[in-house]
């Protein structure tokens, strides 16, 4: 007579394919029941979707069958999604099973079409499936599903309407068809966790996420590889910034610059710098333990620690342009070194190229250095060293002056000769060697700034423990200025040569009578002031002093490889989109799937999508490919408009699987304008086959995740 324990014994020869475990492990064998010949039981599949449903039916079958005695075998399938959810991940979504999120790092990859072809093609094979649009700025998804219906409401939950087997839930509900989204300041922060927390789904197989590709204002400046803060708005693809990559400061290119709109965005001030971002900008931020972690602005507290950078090391000397020499012993030098950059910080602070009437062109500067005044002396010393060049007065002494075409030419080329209100620091000072720099800046300091020299004694305990006498030597600057842009540029070149420097203010100087009978008018002053000895440490730790409200700016998106961050107004921030990162923060996510084109420069964003996942230790479930190929309606021909075999490579390169390709086909675009996606319009078609068996291999994979966390 035939046992249970025998057929147990046989179908433990039976393994799960994508499992590598014996069914019997599993428990898929259920309901086991003998009489006399037959013998009837359940195999609970771990997802209705699976791909090698009939292979395991046929395994299963031909095992029993092989056991002395079975006359007929009486067999149910059905189907046990094993949970990526442990029962102990808290009470958000406590009824989700499996979160997937589907991604791309860039917009237009039809990524949204993907995630909604993928829940319907899941809820076909008979599991229960929701999908929530993350996408703030502009949700497709109610379109794409032929959604109207509004979310209802059981107490302070909402309640998604469904469509083709699917529950729906997007921020596109809550709008009318003709009215743009525009979400500010913390409502957009808290947006995608309120679609995770405050929805009732009931009990889900998946939950797929659509999530929105990834915000800083107009003239935040972003430090770049050669040295040089550029505004963000002028940042471009293909440019490197740096990034820190846990110890270090490192170049990395940018892979995409997106405007985003205009924004609410909050000022977040530590004692000496400040930067405007959104509410939902990510900051490094440093706690007692030691650890690093990304938080929102908007989840940031006065008094909480952020990294920031402090000394930037780099650098090289510029070689200096050859001129014709027009003057008898002028000499110059070949590269910048500190007593040029010296001579070119006091140029910037108090000089300017003079034109000379017989001449067309500039023949000579004049320094605002008088005669008898505290730095004369060495000025008019420096000049001749270094230039090997003769100096006379100017205006009954008030200047200092040399007659050069040729000097004059140079400070034209190195970006020096501008008016007063027209001023700047020059890029390529940014890109010199740190002590160039700082000299750069002592010079403009006894141009154009006060300096306080201070010395004192003080005890102070040495290393063997006893305490000696110490003389203490600090010279501080201020830096008062109306040009807004030369006090920003010459404070972000101080905190990134490690001179302390307190943030910049702004006050209204009162108009006043020159002695020459001119009257000057009211004016907005900006100031700062800093400390001329340089603290060499790479980052420091800062205290955030305050968080305001800063207004509407135009925002824009960097996406920087690798490491996604990059160093703005001197603090580390995160890649500017934070949906990914909320998503992992709020609950456990079971995988998630990213989404390319054959193009290379899909292909290469992808992979950095790809990368900040795996940061965030959130399982790959793999790649597809959309847009893959054209198959002709006439004669069936597959052609591969843009390259073939590109998803494929990438997923063998990053160690991820190739979930497939999806193909070019009007069917798939006019389905989901019409409300209809393909999966549920024409199921039978090749484009919804595509869709179908990818969603299936999403379900496998999603299965071994759930067996690995269960171990």
């Amino acid at each position: 007579m035939v046992t249970s324990e025998q057929v147990l014994d046989a179908l433990r020869g039976v393994k799960d394919p994508e499992l590598q475990r014996d069914v019997v492990s599993l428990g898929m064998i259920e309901d086991i029941k003998i009489d006399g010949g037959l013998v009837s039981f359940t195999l609970n599949l771990t997802t209705p979707a699976c791909p090698l449903r009939a292979e395991m039916e046929a395994e299963v079958k031909a095992a029993i069958r092989a056991v002395p005695g079975v006359v007929d075998i009486k067999m149910k399938t059905s189907a046990h999604i094993p949970a990526t959810r442990l029962g102990d991940q808290g009470e958000v979504m406590r009824g989700v099973k499996n979160i997937i999120a589907v991604a791309s790092g860039k917009g237009g990859v039809g990524k949204t079409t993907v995630a909604v072809n993928l829940a319907v093609s899941l809820a076909a094979s008979g599991a229960r499936v929701g999908l929530l649009d993350a996408d703030i700025y502009g949700p497709t998804v109610p379109v794409m599903m032929g959604v109207r219906e509004r979310p209802g409401a059981v107490g302070n939950m909402m309640v998604p309407p469904a469509a083709h087997g699917v529950k729906v839930i997007s921020l596109g509900f809550f709008y009318k068809d003709d009215t743009p989204l525009v979400w500010r300041g913390p409502m957009v922060a808290g947006a995608v966790k309120q679609l995770l927390t405050q929805v009732e789904w009931g009990d889900l197989d998946y939950l797929i996420v659509d999530l929105p590709p990834g915000c800083l204002p107009a003239g935040t400046f972003v430090l770049t590889a050669n040295n040089s803060p550029k505004p963000i708005e002028k940042v471009k693809v293909g440019d490197f910034v740096f990034s820190y990559d846990g110890k270090a400061l490192v170049p990395r290119r940018v892979l995409g610059v997106v405007p985003q709109g205009k924004q609410d965005v909050f000022k977040l001030k530590t004692a000496n710098r400040t930067v405007v971002a959104s509410a939902n900008h990510p900051f490094l931020v440093y706690n007692a333990r030691g650890n690093h972690k990304w938080r929102r602005l908007d989840q940031l507290r006065v008094g909480d620690r952020v990294m920031v950078t402090n000394c930037i090391k780099g650098g090289l000397a510029l070689p200096l342009p050859s001129l014709k020499h027009d003057s008898k012993g002028l000499t110059i030098p070949k590269a910048t070194t500190n007593e040029f950059m010296q001579l070119v910080g006091h140029f910037l602070g108090d000089g300017f190229v003079k034109k000379v009437k017989a001449r067309k062109s500039p023949a000579e500067i004049r320094i605002c250095e008088p005669k008898g005044s505290r730095f004369h002396e060495k000025y008019d010393s420096l000049y001749k060293k270094v230039f090997g060049v003769g100096t006379f007065l100017d205006n009954d002494g008030a200047k200092l002056a040399i007659s050069s075409a040729s000097l004059a030419e140079l400070f034209i080329a190195l970006d020096l000769a501008h008016s007063a209100r027209q001023k700047d620091v020059p890029s390529w000072v940014f890109s010199l060697p740190l002590d160039q720099r700082v000299a750069f800046i002592r010079g403009y300091a006894e141009a154009d700034a006060h300096i306080r020299h201070r010395e004192g004694q003080k005890m102070l305990a040495d290393p063997s423990g006893l305490t000696r006498m110490v003389s203490l030597i600090q010279d501080t600057v201020a830096v008062a200025s109306t040009n807004e842009v030369l006090v920003r540029r010459l404070h972000e070149l101080c905190l990134m040569s490690g001179l302390r420097a307190n943030n910049v203010r702004s006050r209204t100087r009162k108009g006043n009578r020159l002695k020459s009978g001119r009257i000057i008018g009211p004016s907005m002053q900006f100031e700062f002031d800093f400390s001329l000895k340089p603290d060499t440490a790479e980052f420091k730790i800062a205290r955030i002093t305050g968080i305001e409200a800063a207004g509407t700016e135009e925002t824009y998106d960097l996406q920087v490889d690798e490491y996604q961050n990059f160093v703005a107004n001197s603090m580390i921030v995160h890649n500017t989109g934070d949906a990914s990162l909320t998503l992992a923060q709020t609950v456990p996510l079971g995988g998630v799937v990213i989404v390319t084109t054959p193009q290379e420069a899909s292909l290469n964003i992808a992979t950095k999508s790809l990368a900040m996942f795996r940061k965030l230790n959130v399982p790959i479930l793999g790649i597809v490919e959309n847009m893959s190929y054209f198959t002709c309606p006439h004669c069936g021909e597959k052609t591969y408009i843009f390259s073939e075999g590109g998803g494929k490579r990438a997923a063998k390169a990053l160690d991820a699987q190739f979930l497939g390709e999806i193909p070019i086909y009007p069917l798939i675009r006019e389905q989901s304008d019409a409300g209809t996606p393909v999966s549920a319009s024409a199921p039978k078609s090749p484009e919804s086959a595509a869709f179908k068996d990818i969603a299936f291999r999403v379900a496998g994979m999603v299965s071994i995740v759930a067996y690995e966390n269960s171990k």
